[in-house]
């Protein structure tokens, strides 16, 4: 699979000569990618958590929790996440959590109000209750004795979102491929089985995965549209085989 994924990042007649790859194979390729994905996340989430996580503990408010719900301070506490926009809101006061319009403009990740962790997410807003055995005064000092627990639990959370998150974006990029495929066989008016654009649709989930380690390490100014840019040069070269292809 390896081999696959090197051919279609860096070999535009690959395309050609994968366009009868067996449908399981194909299948076995996206799931391969959707891996991968979800380990160079894993990986850097590894690293930001073990270079961030001391930075955060560090300008964590005292808090207190009775019976699984949050009692103290009385006044709104905000926590910035290292190397983030993001913040995390503790309001024991509040009656009712942020819309979501307000966890999007004021960047909130997570609001934490009476016995409730609230959290965005593609539906709305979802809460997640906390136990009522939870009582407990947090600070600094004390949040410090259960750091491999909070690490643990972090890094399981972040392998099965990224999943999630990783089968989203290869989804919709995939379609756009599948999209623009279409849009360019018609364009250049040359016939292309359906199932043949299907097939590379899948097969420039390779280059696209590649940009989004990219975005995710360094960064893409744009990214959607580099994505966009990045198909159009791939699709660009594919068609431009074809002639060599029927001589």
């Amino acid at each position: 699979m390896i081999s696959l994924y090197f051919q279609s990042i860096f070999s535009f007649s690959a395309y050609h000569r994968l366009r009868t790859l067996g449908r399981w194979k194909t299948a076995l390729f996206a799931f391969y990618l959707l891996l991968l994905g979800a380990l160079v996340f894993n990986i850097w989430f590894a690293v930001q958590l073990h270079n961030k996580l001391p930075v955060l503990i560090k300008a964590f408010p005292t808090l207190t929790f009775e019976n699984g719900t949050l009692t103290a301070p009385d006044k709104p506490v905000t926590v910035n996440i290292p190397g983030t926009d993001f913040i995390a809101v503790f309001d024991a006061q509040a009656k009712n959590p942020p819309s979501r319009d307000e966890f999007l403009q004021k960047q909130i990740m997570a609001f934490v109000n009476g016995n409730k962790i609230y959290m965005i997410s593609a539906s709305g807003l979802q809460s997640q209750i906390i136990p009522k055995q939870f009582s407990v005064q947090l600070n600094p000092q004390k949040i410090q004795e259960y750091v491999p627990t909070i690490k643990s639990l972090l890094q399981t959370a972040a392998f099965f979102g990224s999943l999630f998150a990783l089968a989203l974006y290869l989804l919709f990029s995939f379609c756009l491929a599948g999209s623009l495929l279409y849009l360019w066989a018609g364009f250049k008016r040359v016939f292309v089985p359906l199932p043949v654009i299907m097939r590379w649709a899948v097969l420039l989930q390779g280059p696209s995965l590649t940009l989004w380690i990219v975005n995710l390490l360094w960064g893409v100014p744009l990214f959607l549209f580099g994505l966009f840019i990045l198909f159009m040069i791939y699709i660009q070269q594919i068609f431009n085989f074809f002639p060599r292809e029927q001589k």
